[in-house]
């Protein structure tokens, strides 16, 4: 391993957002050089030329017209290389393969990175010199020729030369011929209809039959899709304004806010900067959340290589497990034999059940690239000694890595992270990894009994813990069915070490969860002992599991419904404390009964149907799509009702947050608080406004270019959704509590000697040696937040001064 130093990061944060133009026409010279060599990207390489070549003739055909109108993207195109031009449009649909994002999205993307280029030739017209000097000047500093673009255009401004930017309109005409071309020629993109929650359908980018399966075969790399953030190997940039940007080139800076920027929220995002800003001028110190953001992304990290290797085996092996993703694709069903006899019930039915399939095929596509990405990622940083993420906030002051690799992700890349400072495992550390083990094993629900009897389950199953610690591949039968597979891998292996070695150091994060965060903050601030009793803000000396509570009370209801046919269903499958979880989890953030139906579906009605595309299943328990959606419906008013009738705090906390935001909606302005840790937060959300824009786009279908729809939301900043503001208004409150509580819970950690945090919205986790210490920092920020302080006078007494500025 190697330690980094600012040379190593800087070159990083360039090879980051290297062109990949620059690297296309090396790989397409060492194609012509040795045709036979193979080659990851020969299938798109050679797309490249032929979709030039059809751009080239599309406007010359433009051109040519001796009659009628030119189309308005003409002039915007014309004049650019029509291999940069193709490299753009492939790039661009690559990248929506592997991020699942939508055709309009895809070709305004093109659209955008064709304005790009229109920018920087409309400073070499106007001003040679001043472009031939800006370039020497940003060439000196990046590598990226696209993204020297970025940091000249800051310099072009200075200089007094600004290019309207472009609508998203605009966008969509310029890449239409783009797109047209690569759809028709290059024999590795096309379009799919993906239907969604509401029976909507979205038009997707996907691969060929053919382009997916040689892709597959040659092993998908990453060069072709957007570029992503990476994790840093040496401590981030500390933040001490809103645009610090945590990196050190200047361009990757740029692109990382203190606050990320929120679509549907813009001009309230302005408002919350100007507040930071303001803040940062005034006050002797930095702000408390700033401070503890820092303290966060200057915690060392590496990488866990045996947690690497067993995601590289599972993947290399197509192996079934929790929320693994898929590297195969799914068997297409065949239509039965006795089609003409079904019913038009059974028919429908029969039809969902084959379209959800070839849509998981399409979805598969991205998976493999976005895997690809990740262990390409993970082996990289296994070179470095130590390395760092950066972090930012969002507008409710929650706290997330910038990095797309990140702990924040599944099982399977979260268990991949270790803390770089290690600990000798002695007798209080090894007590609190067994009780980490039970918890991320979960096995017979242990992970819900007190702390002694789940050390005593890792004592009493000592030996099959170190099978697991022992050989991923020999003991994957016994940690693939854990509830964390791969976290219950991880801490198994530091167990099965520590055996081996009385000295054996660990830097496992030992996690301490929170029991519903949401239902702990009305508790608290409303000072209900009954639903702090049953979210353990109670002191009990048995832990109290308030999913389990419900699951109760959901089979008394299931069982008093027997002449139901859905109750029984339900019953012979099993409603446990994960089948309620969620809907009880979300609750307390104004999740209604539809909602829980959504949730059902997605988190227990398709991992069963996946179960029985890949024959672990034969049947599923609920039937067809159809009964599936049905049986969802008929339990989510069941856990809706029971859910209410328990918790009571939320309910009245919740009401009295969504009619202030009414009272301010009705107004047309924003509701705006601090938080406990002087966050400012802003909520406004605003109406969309739909353009249409009908260019000429290729149909696959009929081998033609057809006048088509594209819809372009925007908002409108002047016009409040109501609607919306009372809907997001309980969930962003409750949601900015918990980040002051995280933050908080960071400073006293950092007061009480600790110094590396591993967290996750409500989850903490520090090294086995600090986590008593962890432990009770946790408790100590949670009770000063709510000491002395009224979460609803305050949140009054901040709308009432509010209103007199208004």
């Amino acid at each position: 391993m190697k330690k980094a130093d600012l040379v190593d990061e800087i070159q990083r944060e360039q090879q980051m957002f290297e062109d990949g133009n620059y690297r296309f026409k090396e790989r397409l010279d060492k194609n012509k050089r040795s045709s036979t060599q193979k080659h990851p990207h020969s299938i798109i390489s050679k797309a490249l030329p032929r979709v030039s070549k059809e751009i080239k003739s599309i406007i010359k055909t433009e051109l040519n017209k001796s009659s009628g109108r030119r189309f308005s993207w003409l002039e915007d195109i014309e004049n650019i290389d029509t291999d940069i031009l193709s490299f753009i449009g492939l790039n661009c649909c690559m990248d929506a393969v592997a991020m699942n994002q939508s055709f309009t999205t895809c070709i305004t993307k093109i659209g955008m990175r064709i304005e790009l280029e229109s920018w920087a030739k409309g400073l070499r017209d106007k001003d040679s010199k001043l472009a031939n000097r800006i370039e020497s000047q940003v060439i000196k500093t990046h590598s990226s020729e696209r993204y020297r673009v970025k940091a000249a255009r800051i310099i072009a401004f200075k200089e007094g030369y600004v290019q309207k930017k472009w609508s998203d309109a605009r966008k969509v005409q310029a890449g239409s011929p783009i797109i047209n071309a690569i759809m028709e020629h290059s024999q590795v993109f096309d379009t799919w209809l993906q239907r969604g929650k509401f029976n909507n359908t979205t038009k997707k980018v996907g691969l060929t039959i053919t382009a997916s399966a040689l892709l597959a075969k040659l092993e998908y790399e990453d060069s072709w899709a957007e570029p992503m953030l990476q994790p840093m190997v040496i401590p981030p940039k500390a933040w001490d304004s809103i645009s610090t940007g945590c990196y050190y080139d200047e361009v990757t800076a740029s692109h990382v806010p203190l606050i990320r920027k929120n679509p549907s929220n813009t001009s309230a995002w302005r408002s919350q900067n100007e507040t930071v800003k303001h803040q940062l001028k005034t006050e002797q110190e930095l702000p408390e959340y700033i401070e503890a953001l820092n303290m966060l992304q200057s915690t060392k990290l590496n990488i866990n290589e045996h947690v690497v290797d067993a995601v590289t085996w599972c993947w290399e092996n197509n192996k079934n497990l929790g929320k693994f993703p898929i590297k195969e694709y799914l068997p297409n069903l065949t239509r039965p034999d006795s089609w003409d006899d079904m019913s038009p019930y059974d028919k429908k039915g029969w039809s969902i059940d084959a379209r959800n399939i070839r849509e998981k095929n399409r979805e598969i596509d991205g998976s493999r690239a976005v895997m690809a990405q990740d262990l390409k990622c993970a082996k990289d940083l296994c070179d470095y000694d130590e390395f760092y993420m950066p972090w930012n906030f969002d507008f409710r002051g929650r706290v997330y890595p910038v990095t797309h690799f990140s702990y924040h992700r599944d099982d399977h890349i979260k268990a991949m992270f270790n803390f770089k400072d290690k600990c000798r495992l002695d007798s209080e550390s090894k007590w609190w990894l067994a009780i980490h083990i039970a918890n991320v094993g979960d096995f017979d629900k242990i992970s819900k009994k007190p702390l002694e009897d789940r050390v005593s389950w890792v004592e009493d199953n000592e030996e099959l813990v170190c099978q697991v610690g022992k050989s991923f591949k020999d003991s994957f039968d016994i940690w693939s069915k854990a509830d964390k597979p791969f976290q219950f891998l991880s801490a198994c292996f530091e167990w099965y070490q520590s055996t081996l070695d009385s000295n054996y150091e660990s830097g496992l994060p030992i996690s301490l969860d929170g029991t519903n965060s949401g239902v702990q903050h009305y508790s608290a601030a409303s000072l209900n002992k009954d639903d702090g009793f049953n979210v353990n803000l109670v002191p009990t000396k048995q832990p109290q599991d308030i999913y389990q509570r419900v699951a109760d009370l959901v089979n008394e209801k299931l069982k008093n419904a027997k002449d139901n046919p859905y109750a029984n269903l339900w019953l012979e499958y099993g409603v446990g404390r994960s089948v309620v979880k969620r809907n009880t989890m979300t609750w307390a953030y104004s999740s209604k009964q539809y909602g829980m139906k959504q949730q059902l579906c997605e988190d227990l009605m398709k991992p069963l149907q996946k179960d029985v595309d890949r024959k672990i299943r034969t049947v599923h328990p609920f039937g067809t799509t159809q009964e599936q959606n049905k049986a969802a419906s008929y339990l989510a008013k069941i856990n809706y009702d029971v859910i209410r009738a328990l918790i009571k705090s939320a309910e009245s906390g919740m009401e009295f947050f969504q009619s202030i935001a009414s009272i301010l909606a009705d107004e047309g302005k924003e509701v705006a608080w601090k938080t406990p840790m002087g966050f400012p937060v802003v909520q406004k959300y605003c109406q969309w406004n739909t353009k249409v824009v009908r260019p000429f786009l290729y149909d696959r279908s009929a081998h033609v270019q057809k006048r088509s729809q594209v819809s372009i939301r925007e908002r409108d900043e002047y016009k409040v959704d109501k609607r919306k503001n009372k809907a997001a208004i309980s969930p962003n409150v409750i949601h900015s509590m918990d980040a002051a509580h995280l933050l908080s819970t960071i400073i006293v950690g950092k007061d009480n000697g600790i110094k590396n945090f591993f967290v996750i919205h409500d989850s903490f986790a520090t090294l086995p040696n600090q986590t008593w210490n962890l432990f009770h920092c946790v408790r100590r920020s949670f009770i000063e937040q709510y000491k002395d302080w009224c979460m609803y006078d305050d949140f009054l007494y901040q709308t009432k001064q509010l209103m007199k500025k208004i």
